[in-house]
């Protein structure tokens, strides 16, 4: 079977298993909610919209369905080997497609708290970055970033030298590192809960995921992938330090007569275009603001509560901008 080198429950397994959940604060401050002509006479009906379920909760509900497919398949788990990527598929072209799909295996059962910590990260943290960056901006970093960490994973194998049998990497936990840093980047303040009980501002569990893998790398344990964890951690900083837009640069490689420009920085004045994960999140604003004028905000759903205080900052940071 060879070494079985997990991006697995490492320490962001353990911050997972100590937060018990998060202070939604509710935010009185809808300062940029009321920018645009929203009080009207007459309101557009709400659309329904096929896009009710978030790109999280798909990835969730796909990890799962992957998972628990494999525990009908048998005992020799073939599904997760089929997936997982191997040390020596590096030299092998026609297998590099498991430098995707190593990130949607998991350590099989009955070993649950592989998945069940990754996707209860990605769930709790994830919700807040997708409404942020939108449905498909949001599948565009979780995939690159898994791409990323895998290939981190490889070359370190490969210059370091072969050491006894291939090893093998399966699970999202880079991944998840770095949506759960994006999350600490926008809301270094916002409260969480410690061991069921302490409240420490988010930043401290950024600190204690960065540190605590740097720390373990250097350690004996070699079951956990740390430098995976850390390939997304480096990754999650310089997609926000340089306002990277992966689904821009994808679109712009779709059309392969567009520019290079494409592949740089967004620079901080231009024409803004919306794209239709904006479009969509600006109707859907439009339609709650609507419904706050007529019910009042105690009619809000938790949710539609979270989709009003991205738009607005949103709004803020555009404004800024300005």
């Amino acid at each position: 079977m060879g070494h079985r080198s997990e991006a697995a429950p490492g320490v962001v397994t353990k911050c997972f298993s100590i937060i018990a959940g998060r202070f939604l604060l509710s935010s009185s401050r809808f300062m940029a909610l009321f920018d645009r002509e929203y009080y009207r006479d007459e309101a557009p009906p709400p659309r329904l919209r096929a896009s009710d379920r978030m790109m999280v909760t798909n990835l969730v509900i796909l990890n799962v369905a992957i998972y628990v497919i494999d525990i009908f398949l048998g005992r020799q788990h073939w599904l997760m080997a089929s997936l997982s990527l191997s040390s020596a598929d590096f030299a092998s072209p026609w297998l590099w497609w498991k430098f995707l799909t190593y990130g949607f295996a998991h350590m099989p059962y009955p070993m649950l708290e592989h998945v069940f910590w990754n996707m209860l990260g990605l769930w709790m943290f994830g919700r807040d970055v997708e409404l942020l960056y939108g449905r498909r901006e949001l599948l565009t970093f979780y995939l690159v970033t898994l791409v990323f960490g895998s290939l981190v994973w490889a070359l370190r194998y490969q210059l370091s030298g072969p050491q006894g049998p291939p090893q093998v990497l399966l699970g999202a936990s880079g991944a998840v590192t770095a949506v759960v840093l994006l999350f600490v980047f926008h809301y270094p303040k916002r409260t969480i809960l410690l061991m069921f009980v302490l409240p420490v501002p988010a930043w401290v569990m950024g600190v204690l995921i960065i540190g605590g893998d740097l720390m373990q790398m250097w350690s004996e344990q070699r079951t956990v992938a740390f430098d995976v964890h850390l390939a997304g951690a480096a990754f999650a900083i310089a997609y926000y330090r340089f306002g990277w837009n992966l689904s821009g640069w994808l679109r712009g490689l779709r059309g392969i007569g567009g520019s290079v420009g494409q592949w740089s920085p967004k620079p901080r004045l231009k024409v803004h275009e919306p794209d239709a994960d904006e479009i969509e999140e600006d109707e859907e604003a439009d339609r709650l603001l609507i419904k706050v004028r007529d019910q009042g905000m105690s009619s809000l759903t938790a949710k539609e509560r979270r989709v009003l205080e991205a738009y607005s900052r949103r709004m803020r940071q555009k404004h800024q901008s300005n």
